[in-house]
């Protein structure tokens, strides 16, 4: 009884000579496969990377166009004479930025 193993992405030598005595460019064929699935993986998770990045990007600047629209938007009622509602306005829009860039902080 023989036992043999073999760990990784292509095949052991010992399968790859096997191959080529039945297709003789077979291992090269073998090889080239392996880089081009390699290249491609690269260029998704690449793909990925930039899809994730500029989603945080239109996260972070939606974010910030709403906070300060809800300043202006505090700065007018102060000035329209509704102090309370400013406040109000103002102060969960500061406690809400706050309290995002903790929990963004924690996460990371």
């Amino acid at each position: 009884m023989h036992h043999q193993s073999w760990e990784g992405p292509l095949p052991s030598p010992a399968t790859l000579e096997a191959f080529r005595d039945i297709v003789p460019d077979a291992p090269e064929r073998i090889f080239r496969q392996w880089e081009v699935e390699s290249a491609h993986r690269r260029d998704y998770e690449m793909m990925a990377l930039k899809g994730s990045i500029a989603r945080d990007q239109r996260g972070q600047l939606a974010a910030i166009a709403f906070a300060l629209s809800a300043l202006a938007t505090g700065i007018i009622a102060l000035f329209l004479g509704y102090p309370a509602v400013a406040g109000v306005v103002v102060g969960t829009t500061i406690v809400s930025v706050v309290a995002a860039f903790l929990y963004q902080r924690r996460k990371s």
